[in-house]
């Protein structure tokens, strides 16, 4: 037993020492000939406070795309928390999601499309004042059909959806909109 895991240890060094070796490497041949004309391009990341939404309560999300662009396929997480007193909701929404630009290349104007799920957790009491929740705990499916205002150069950003909630009783047409920051 001891022998496995000194093999196992030994075997985990290595494999971690040469990564750092393969990362310290230049792969370019000639290192004079680099083309210092191309724009560096760092994708857009925007943090947003969400009312309603995929998170069906208050939630705060981080959003961001999975190539160097402004628009198209991203993903979304977040985590969100409402009380009321007698009703309480705890929520952590995941979606994948689409920008299409609206308007000219390069503009701040985006439909949105997303389709996600959520993990649910509610206690609810009829004594509630204003919100009632049912005592639910799992995963409830959403999607967004949306707008997304975003600027180019980071600042703020705007969101508002529409967003319906497929749960084991059908289909609830819920809405959101949130106020964040995109750098």
């Amino acid at each position: 037993m001891k022998r496995t895991f000194t093999l196992k240890a030994i075997f985990l060094l290595l494999l971690v020492t040469s990564s750092f070796y393969l990362k310290a490497q230049n792969l370019e041949t000639n290192p004079i000939k680099r083309d210092t004309t191309k724009e560096e391009f760092i994708k857009p990341r925007t943090v947003f406070l969400e009312v309603g939404g995929p998170g069906l309560a208050l939630t705060l999300n981080y959003d961001t795309r999975f190539g160097n662009n402004r628009d198209k396929f991203g993903y979304r997480v977040g985590a969100g928390y409402y009380n009321t007193g007698a009703n309480w909701v705890a929520s952590i929404p995941l979606q994948i999601n689409y920008l299409a630009p609206l308007g000219h290349e390069g503009g701040s104007s985006f439909a949105e499309f997303g389709a996600g799920t959520t993990f649910v957790r509610s206690q609810g009491s009829n004594k509630g004042t204003f919100f009632e929740f049912d005592n639910i705990t799992g995963f409830i499916g959403t999607a967004t059909i949306g707008y997304r205002f975003q600027q180019d150069n980071g600042g703020i950003n705007f969101r508002i959806a529409f967003v319906p909630v497929l749960y084991d009783d059908g289909v609830i047409a819920e809405g959101g909109i949130s106020i964040g920051y995109t750098f």
